[in-house]
């Protein structure tokens, strides 16, 4: 048995490697030009398909990101005021504006917004507990912010 399992690891470590395994920018190249020429035959479905989800996976986890790092800084500025500074103010508006491009290119995102605020909220309370030296008990289980505050729209309920 053991015999077989080293053949068949020795047999996989000889095979050739795949182009997209070899070289994502040639792989990437060769199916641009398959598309192009009309060639479906050439194209790696398998690999196109789980890199054009990846696309939007990336979107989302940079949505998260974004909105994290806004009510992060939202809370701080809630629950230590008199620390607020310019860089706090510039980090809510820069992440913002990110939101904003990322949503101006995949406007579909926008419904992912409420999810990932619920997701990544706790993440924010830690990361400003952690900033601020404050417990995390101190500030609540639930934002204190509606998503149009932490986006900055008009009329935002923050």
């Amino acid at each position: 048995m053991r015999s077989r399992v080293l053949a068949n690891e020795r047999a996989v470590a000889q095979e050739p490697q795949s182009l997209y395994d070899r070289d994502f920018a040639l792989w990437v190249e060769a199916q641009v030009a398959a598309i192009r020429a009309g060639d479906p035959d050439r194209l790696d479905v398998e690999n196109l398909v789980e890199e054009l989800e990846g696309l939007t996976k990336r979107d989302v986890r940079a949505l998260g990101s974004r909105l994290k790092r806004v009510m992060a800084q939202l809370l701080k500025e809630r629950y230590q005021p008199e620390r607020a500074s310019r860089s706090w103010q510039d980090s809510i508006a820069n992440g913002r504006e990110e939101i904003v491009d990322i949503l101006d290119q995949s406007p579909s995102l926008r419904r992912t917004l409420p999810g990932l605020m619920a997701k990544n909220y706790p993440r924010a309370v830690a990361q400003a507990a952690d900033e601020t030296r404050l417990a995390i008990g101190d500030f609540p289980e639930q934002p204190p912010f509606t998503l149009a505050g932490v986006l900055g729209e008009a009329g935002d309920g923050q």
